[in-house]
Formats: structure tokens, sequence, C-alpha cells
């Protein structure tokens, strides 16, 4: 079975590219998510006649939205390392002034200083060598363009557990299958690294009060269960873990929360 934390790293390998998909359709239609990219929207500045890269594009709407936003003369290019999503993306979208190719981080496709603005949301998570692609972010864009970034630190994952140790466990496993679960804490760094400047952060907190929402985002079932397989914590422990979080939401007393980053740069 397809694991949400890992399967984004090849898409196209994937037993269950529909649960894939799914995953970012509940994403994008989550108030907070939509929130979110809106505001990462507004800080890349776009004006008309504007080239925009978007990292990771996948097949939803953002660069539907970006393209509207640099009309009539701008261009929008969409990006992604599966060729399985830029094809769903081509079919869901015929827009004159967008355009997608298949990039796995080596964006030598896209010439120096050619963007007025690059975005990247929650792709950097699944990345081996993150610096990378920021580095490549820094190279496409003019001087003065701008690079927004979105990005969680899976350690600001929380849920108000039974036990303490058994939950600490199970989200940290969560946070460790992903190829840079803390990549959040980093984001500053590297984009200063790269040579960005005028680096902001802007923390982003969401807050669930159902357990129906935290599976829906987070498949919490499905990782409690797989880091008892793991060794992480017994089978037990994670019954019980469940069972709290049943029993609690049942009573209106379920509680989670999860932090990201929100990043803005300039070249």
């Amino acid at each position: 079975m397809t694991f949400l934390a890992t399967g984004f790293r090849q898409v196209d390998h994937s037993e269950d590219q529909e649960k894939l998909v799914r995953c970012l359709s509940d994403i994008r239609n989550h108030p907070f998510f939509r929130s979110v990219k809106e505001e990462s929207f507004e800080l890349l500045q776009i004006s008309p006649g504007d080239i925009i890269l978007e990292i990771g594009c996948g097949p939803l709407d953002d660069v539907h939205i970006l393209a509207g936003r640099c009309s009539p003369e701008g261009l929008v290019i969409g990006s992604d390392i599966s060729s399985s999503l830029v094809t769903l993306a081509k079919k869901a979208f015929n827009i004159p002034n967008l355009s997608y190719i298949r990039m796995d981080g080596q964006y030598s496709a896209v010439r120096d200083g050619v963007c007025d603005a690059v975005r990247e949301d929650r792709v950097l998570q699944h990345v081996q060598d993150p610096q990378h692609v920021i580095d490549e972010m820094y190279r496409v864009l003019k001087p003065g363009g701008r690079c927004v970034l979105f990005e969680p630190d899976w350690e600001n994952f929380i849920i108000d557990g039974v036990d303490e140790g058994v939950t600490r466990a199970i989200l940290n496993f969560w946070s460790d299958q992903f190829a840079c679960g803390h990549i959040g804490r980093k984001l500053s760094r590297l984009c200063q690294n790269a040579g960005f400047t005028d680096v902001t952060v802007y923390p982003r907190t969401m807050i669930m009060t159902t357990l129906k929402e935290a599976e829906t985002i987070f498949t919490v079932t499905e990782n409690a269960n797989r880091a008892a397989v793991a060794g992480c914590v017994s089978q037990k422990e994670a019954d019980a873990f469940l069972a709290h979080l049943t029993e609690m939401d049942r009573k209106g007393l379920f509680f989670g929360s999860f932090t990201g980053y929100l990043v803005s740069g300039k070249k």
C-alpha cells in the first residue's frame, strides 16, 4: 500500500497513484491549505507579463491561478518529477500561457535569469538535497525576482494522545519517513545560502478538532499501524493510541495541530 510520507518520491512507480492524487485534492480543498496557497500567490507579487516557474505543479489548479494572474503576456511553467502527474495536468488545463515540463530537480531546461517568480509548495520535504533545488530556484530568477516556499516541519505535528511516549514515537516515525522531514526549520538558512535576500518566515498553524480531519490529511491510523510494524511501538500500544483518539473524538475533545513555514525571498 502506498504511504503518503514516501509515495510522492516515486509517483510514476506507485501502486496507488489514485491515493496520491486524492491526497493532493484533499489538501487543496482544505481551508487552511487554500489560505496558505492564496498567501503564497500574494507574496510572489505577480504582474501581467511575468514568467513564473511552479516547482512540483502536480495535476491541480495552482498553475491555472498563476497563469490568470500573469495574463495576458505572461507565462507559467509547471514542472513535476512525475510524468503521470504532468500528463494529468495537461489534460485538465489547456491554457495558452501555461506549459508543462517534467523535471527531477535539474532545471537545465530553464535558462539562467529568465523567471520573475518561482514557487514551491510541500515539495522539498520529499527531496534528499533541498539545497540544490533552492540553488536552482535562485539561478533561474531574474535579479529582483522572488521565491516563495511552503514546507512543514514534522516535529511540529502534534496530537493529544493518551501516552506521551507512544504518541511521540508514532509521530516521530511519520516525520522520519520523509526524505527531509525537518525542512521547515531549514528553509531560511537554505534560502540565504543560495543568495536570497529579504528572507522572511511566516509560520502558519492548522488546528484539528476531529479525528476525521486528521485522518484525511495525515492518515493517522495507517501511520500508527506502520509504526507498530516497524517496531517503534507495539501493536498493543498503537491500538491503545488509536482507541484513545477515537474516544476523544466521540466526546468532542480531539486535538491536533500542524505548523508549516511560508518563506519568501528576493534575488
